[in-house]
């Protein structure tokens, strides 16, 4: 009786034995397949966290750009006399010559500027030129200050008169603007950057082809580099209200390659702006701070672009506008030199009016 009670008891107890086994088995997971798992839902949680926020799903960043002409602080060879503009720098605050328009560059992103003259503080030749007339130009090197004070972010070097003296004229140019906190275009692109978005702006001199084919192999290699690409050119033909065939050709082709907008200045007065394949094409700003001359058309302009970037999209909308001003605005002869918005409308249209070619001059 004992014995059989025992073989009952043995044989429930190896059967439960069994059933404990198989059931562990049952809820082992391998340790691969944890891990993956895990990983798994990380990555579902992460992409349901990113489409629940908003700035994650449509983040939005807005880019102002401002663009000015000629700007050229000093005089013929440095020459100071009574109420010229060499002695109205000498007598004013670094943000005096700007002073009328200074509020429009602080508001936006960045200023860029074409920066006509030398800044060194050394006695150096004049470089020499084979064409008459000529002129040089350049002032102290710490006037470059009056950039930096005016919120002009960038100054291109690329133009007709930064060799004034020399090429250590123009080290001592670079050296001034680096020591004034402000960034240079020379022959290296601009890169400027806000909020992970990058703009490319390429500042070259067009004069000649070689340098359109140089421009059109830097705008290609920019393209992987930069989501914007502006071409800010200095060259054309003086004194003309519309760009030469030539120019026209070579700003189709930047665009063609893949920039973004062209801007360009040299003539000394404005030249109207072209919609090409959907982008701008600003022929000339002309002349916008010009200590050199009190004889130029008294009409030039910023020129603005807005960018709004989608992240999302990886796309981006412009908006440009024209703000109209005067090359000379000043209340007296001793300081006419100060550049200032257009208030009277009538002459605010008329310059808008050319920029869109409905008039023949913008005056």
């Amino acid at each position: 009786m004992f014995k059989n009670g025992f073989f009952y008891i043995s044989i429930i107890l190896f059967i439960s034995g069994i059933m404990i086994i198989i059931s562990a088995n049952l809820f082992i997971v391998p340790s691969y397949a944890i891990d993956n798992d895990l990983v798994l839902e990380d990555k579902k949680e992460s992409q349901d966290e990113n489409l629940l926020d908003p700035d994650n799903a449509s983040k939005k960043v807005n880019i102002k750009l401002s663009f000015i002409g000629d700007s050229l602080i000093g005089s013929f060879k440095g020459e100071k006399y009574d109420m010229n503009f060499q002695d109205l720098l000498e007598k004013h605050d670094y943000s005096y010559p700007y002073r009328f328009v200074k509020d429009i560059f602080m508001e936006d992103d960045f200023t860029i500027a074409n920066g006509e003259n030398v800044f060194t503080d050394r006695s150096l030749s004049p470089a020499f030129k084979d064409y008459s007339p000529a002129y040089w130009y350049y002032t102290n090197s710490k006037y470059a200050n009056i950039y930096k004070e005016s919120s002009i972010e960038v100054v291109s070097v690329m133009n007709n008169h930064t060799y004034d003296y020399g090429n250590e004229g123009y080290l001592d140019t670079i050296d001034a603007l680096k020591n004034a906190s402000v960034t240079y275009g020379g022959e290296e692109p601009v890169i400027l950057e806000k909020e992970g978005i990058k703009i490319g702006i390429l500042c070259i001199n067009l004069f000649h082809n070689f340098q359109a084919q140089n421009a059109i192999k830097d705008i290609k290699e920019l393209q992987s580099k930069v989501n914007y690409i502006v071409v800010y050119f200095h060259g054309g033909k003086e004194y003309l209200f519309e760009p030469t065939e030539e120019i026209i050709n070579y700003c189709h082709s930047f665009i063609d390659a893949g920039a973004s907008l062209v801007v360009g200045c040299h003539p000394h007065v404005l030249e109207p702006i072209e919609t090409y394949k959907d982008k701008k094409i600003v022929y000339s700003l002309g002349s916008f701070l010009f200590g050199g001359s009190s004889n130029f058309l008294n009409r030039t302009a910023i020129y603005q672009m807005n960018l709004e970037f989608d992240l999302e999209t990886k796309k981006f909308l412009e908006k440009d506008e024209v703000i109209p001003c005067y090359l000379y605005s000043g209340t007296s002869g001793y300081d006419k030199w100060l550049p200032g918005v257009i208030t009277n409308e009538d002459e605010k249209q008329k310059v808008l009016d050319f920029m869109n070619w409905l008039r023949d001059t913008p005056n």
